[in-house]
């Protein structure tokens, strides 16, 4: 038998940027109540609540995040693919956060409506309306 995945589709608009090797997080952003950053050679990347006033010279805007309302396991096969294959199916484009104790699966703001019809016609698949992060 397969469990039910529960989605939360986050209220805000997220941002994912990049900043050239070697940056220091910017200060702004360890006020925000989420962000994930992933340090190579090559770059630091942020993924943030897109916060009006912080910006950077290479960003990309208008994403909607999922995010899998559960605890897991590291021991568990096949959750991402659950979620990421029907997208992968109807041409919805994803970037994925992965953090100890979940997953986070973005979508571009214009192709969130579509996601959540695919998901929704998945066995075994929930999306709900999550938090807002960012209090206007």
């Amino acid at each position: 038998m397969t469990s039910t995945i529960k989605l939360l589709l986050i209220q805000d608009e997220f941002s994912v940027c990049q900043l050239p090797a070697g940056s220091k997080i910017p200060d702004a952003v360890h006020q925000l109540p989420w962000f994930t950053v992933s340090k190579t050679p090559a770059e630091l990347s942020l993924v943030i609540p897109t916060t009006p006033g912080l910006a950077f010279a290479k960003e990309e805007r208008e994403w909607r995040c999922f995010q899998v309302d559960a605890q897991m396991d590291f021991g568990l096969v096949g959750i991402l693919a659950r979620i990421v294959g029907p997208l992968r199916d109807h041409s919805i484009p994803v970037f994925v956060v992965s953090t100890f104790d979940t997953d986070y699966v973005l979508v571009k703001q214009d192709k969130v409506h579509e996601a959540i019809q695919v998901l929704h016609a998945q066995d075994a698949i929930q999306v709900k309306d999550g938090p807002r992060l960012i209090q206007s």
